[in-house]
């Protein structure tokens, strides 16, 4: 029997007309980037999680790397992950050789 990991179709179906209203605003506006949307988001995220700020950022990626930075963690430290994580788990875990990486370009 084969099961699905992740079905986006299915997972996003309730949601579909708001979804693409949304998508359509922005694509309207031309602002994907630092609108208000965004805005909007990272202060209804702050009120829901009950904090002062929040910040939203382009994927978990980079929501990793700027967590790892807040906390202080920086070269040299040591960053536990599980074995059975997404890659940029283990890739941010060494952040020392990620931002020599990140500063040659």
């Amino acid at each position: 029997m084969k099961v699905p990991m992740l079905d986006l179709v299915a997972e996003h179906a309730p949601y579909r007309a708001e979804l693409v209203a949304a998508f359509e605003k922005v694509l309207d506006s031309g602002r994907f980037v630092l609108g208000p949307e965004v805005e909007a988001f990272e202060q209804e995220i702050g009120k829901w999680i009950g904090v002062p700020h929040a910040v939203g950022v382009s994927n978990g990626s980079d929501a990793l790397l700027l967590a790892l930075q807040a906390v202080g963690v920086g070269p040299g430290d040591e960053v536990i992950c599980p074995t059975f994580t997404f890659f940029a788990s283990a890739k941010y875990s060494d952040l020392n050789k990620f931002l020599n990486t990140a500063a040659l370009g």
